[in-house]
């Protein structure tokens, strides 16, 4: 299964180091160091299976021979904390074969860093252990279109937020200080002559190595240039063993601790995959109760808009009908209703008795009192006048 490795470091004077020496041992080559007037000797190195120098168009081409390459390079940083090259390390993909791991380093190498003007010396190595990866040496200072090495740094104009040149201010007038000539004069300051050591380098050149090796491998094999954390992978890496450990097998630390750690993941890959399962059924649950609700949502305005669509039609049957004639307030009679009416009015009669006064017994006791009241008053006259003549005596 593919790995992704990739290192970087600084080969430098201060610590030490030698650029032709590490361009020897890399390319298993022997080598004059001109500076200590020592031959680095490796052609006995086990191990190392291809090497190639690759130069941008400007480069003189007798840099493609390591040794004057790397001569020109120490004859050229001369201080003692100078830094003398770049190494990128790289671990190849085992699933592919010589001439494809030989092919992937050469087009990564070429279109991330001779396309921007470095000089390239690179290797693969391969115990066959399983571990086949490759050096990349590379120069820290860019070559011009002469051939010839360029500062490592540049003097320019600092310029304002709006882009204009920043003038020199004369303390004791307070203008523009005027140069020699008569020439107005402008602050400056320095930087690097490359990009080469923008820390976003490393990066992007971390990311490209992983997509150059997904290239060649299938989709099963890619392989990711951020960490477990960052691709939000339950897994702890591995440590970089190198030759040393992998010779000492059991006896190694590293390849102890290497050995742990693969019990490790692989136990708690079980644990993530059992978590990962109850994670799937909980989403569908969710998705299920999500679309029951929906459904019910669903019904619920269905429902709704069928009440609403009977009421309609409703009220448009009922405008439809003819409205019913206005009834009179007396209806017309006809001859049911005056047959009617007459023989009720015939049985009241009978109902009622007739009044006493227009009976015969009526007429008899009105007569009978006429003639009462008529003696009342005749005895009522006679016995004033019998009062008035002194009448008799009692």
């Amino acid at each position: 299964m593919a790995i992704y490795h990739l290192s970087l470091k600084t080969i430098s004077r201060s610590k030490g180091q030698s650029a032709v020496a590490s361009s020897a041992y890399r390319s298993g080559s022997k080598l004059k160091d001109r500076e200590t007037g020592e031959t680095k000797d490796f052609t006995k190195k086990h191990g190392v299976a291809y090497s190639e120098i690759q130069l941008p168009p400007q480069a003189p081409a007798e840099y493609r021979d390591r040794e004057v390459l790397w001569n020109a390079v120490q004859d050229k940083e001369s201080k003692s904390n100078a830094q003398l090259a770049r190494e990128v390390e790289v671990a190849l993909p085992a699933e592919l074969d010589r001439e494809t791991q030989k092919k992937l380093v050469h087009d990564y190498v070429q279109q991330n860093f001779v396309d921007r003007g470095m000089c390239a010396d690179w290797s693969i190595h391969d115990k066959e252990d399983g571990n086949p990866h490759a050096h990349i040496m590379l120069t820290t200072r860019a070559i011009k279109k002469n051939g010839t090495w360029a500062p490592k740094q540049k003097s320019t104009y600092l310029l304002d937020k709006a882009g204009a040149k920043v003038p020199q201010i004369d303390p004791k007038t307070g203008q523009q200080k005027i140069g020699a000539r008569g020439r107005k004069m402008w602050k400056r300051t320095t930087e690097s002559y490359t990009d080469w050591n923008d820390r976003s380098n490393a990066e992007q050149w971390r990311a490209n190595w992983a997509e150059s090796c997904n290239t060649y491998l299938k989709p099963e094999d890619k392989i990711d240039h951020r960490s477990y954390e960052r691709q939000g992978v339950e897994q702890v890496p591995t440590i970089h063993e190198g030759h040393v450990a992998r010779e000492m097998g059991e006896r190694s630390e590293r390849v102890q601790t290497n050995k742990d750690i693969k019990t490790g993941n692989a136990e708690m890959a079980g644990i993530s995959a059992v978590l990962a399962k109850v994670q799937e059924e909980a989403r569908n649950l969710r998705q299920r109760i999500v679309d029951l609700i929906e459904l019910m949502k669903k019904r619920a305005e269905e429902k709704a808009e069928a009440k609403r669509v009977a009421e309609v039609k409703r009220q448009a049957e009922q405008s439809a009908r003819p409205a019913p004639a206005p009834r009179s307030a007396e209806p017309t009679p006809n001859v049911a209703d005056n047959f009617l009416q007459k023989l009720n009015a015939d049985k009241a009669k009978r109902a009622k008795p007739e009044p006493l006064e227009k009976s015969v017994a009526g007429d008899f006791l009105q007569k009978l009192n006429a003639d009462r009241s008529k003696k009342q008053a005749h005895k009522d006259r006679e016995q004033t006048v019998n009062h008035d003549q002194g009448g008799p005596e009692l």
